[in-house]
């Protein structure tokens, strides 16, 4: 069978349990040119593999097959994340704020909790105190720079709402890696389980 890159796994997964499949680069199976059809090309094919002529590519066994699909799920869904806080962070600069230049990590605790609070606001003042209720440990001593890089912030309605449909999907995405994580986890220890 010539390897032509995801169309042959469907095929190989059917047949590998029946038939002992060898998955072949097309360049070391290809016939020489002239007259080509479909027929001629099996017939090449098997005669090179009579011949042992056939060098089979290497197949992974169908455990290590299934983790590599749920690794490469999870390097899908954490780009899709960080596409997601990169609209975030966009949408937080749009509307003025300029907390990043503040905080190490605009998606944390104290974060959050601040940008909770400008969300729910409907004018453009902010209340001091209370933004200063929201600072954990270190950012405490930050107090000042938090306030000075949101003062003056304009949130409408658009960009609440885009920015509340945006964290929604961070958070599905996050509880996706977290159930994906959970599924390797249980594949790699059953995988060191079987070694020992």
């Amino acid at each position: 069978m010539e390897s032509t890159g995801k169309y042959w796994v469907p095929v190989f997964n059917l047949l590998e349990d029946e038939i002992n499949v060898v998955i072949a680069n097309p360049k070391w199976v290809k016939a020489v040119k002239g007259n080509k059809d479909a027929a001629k090309d099996s017939k090449w094919i098997g005669d090179l593999f009579r011949l042992g002529l056939v060098k089979g590519s290497y197949i992974p066994c169908k455990k290590v097959r299934i983790l590599r699909e749920y690794t490469r799920y999870r390097y899908k869904l954490v780009s899709c994340r960080s596409s997601e806080k990169n609209r975030y962070q966009n949408a937080l600069t749009v509307c003025n704020v300029a907390l990043d230049s503040v905080v190490s990590d605009i998606f944390g605790k104290s974060s959050t909790s601040i940008i909770d609070y400008l969300l729910e606001q409907s004018g453009t003042s902010i209340n001091h105190e209370e933004i200063a209720s929201k600072l954990l440990r270190s950012l405490k001593s930050k107090e000042d720079a938090v306030i000075e890089s949101i003062e003056g912030y304009q949130m409408t309605d658009a960009p609440k709402y885009r920015m509340r449909l945006v964290r929604a999907h961070m958070d599905y995405i996050t509880a996706e890696i977290n159930d994906v994580d959970k599924m390797i986890e249980n594949m790699i220890s059953s995988f060191v389980l079987n070694i020992h």
